[in-house]
């Protein structure tokens, strides 16, 4: 079942155009759970050298949100879809190093709301910052 839950949530990911671009990687997944990775490069700097930007970080907790929420049943094959109601991102670090960790993981999922919280670390283990995101969930049409 992991491993079903892992392969769905990776091909959605791989479909996403913006986790693309900034090179969001599934590095693990379960019900309710993600891991993601992401290969720093200057891109998504300010400056060549220069910590992460913060707008990256804040995007990671949204996506590891997104991604624990896509875990549900139906949603890991794309069958139930979500947007983003709020976000809340406190930053506490700044990311240096050559790859950035999201986890994010659900909090409580309802019938048409769910909460969920990510922790953003770079490859020293250094928390750079935390947040929160509330997501609705979409039914499919009939």
């Amino acid at each position: 079942m992991a491993d079903d839950v892992l392969a769905a949530v990776r091909e959605r990911a791989r479909a996403n155009l913006f986790w693309k671009y900034l090179g969001i990687e599934v590095d693990a997944a379960g019900e309710g759970w993600v891991k993601l990775r992401v290969p720093v490069r200057d891109e998504l700097r300010n400056a060549a050298g220069a910590p992460v930007h913060g707008g990256v970080l804040a995007t990671l907790v949204d996506a590891a949100v997104g991604g624990a929420l896509g875990t549900y049943g139906s949603a890991a094959a794309g069958g139930v879809d979500q947007a983003t109601l709020d976000l809340n991102v406190s930053f506490v670090g700044a990311a240096r190093g050559d790859t950035i960790f999201a986890e994010g993981k659900i909090l409580r999922r309802g019938r048409t709301i769910a909460f969920g919280e990510t922790r953003v670390t770079d490859s020293a283990g250094t928390l750079v910052a935390v947040g929160r995101a509330t997501y609705m969930i979409i039914a499919p049409r009939t």
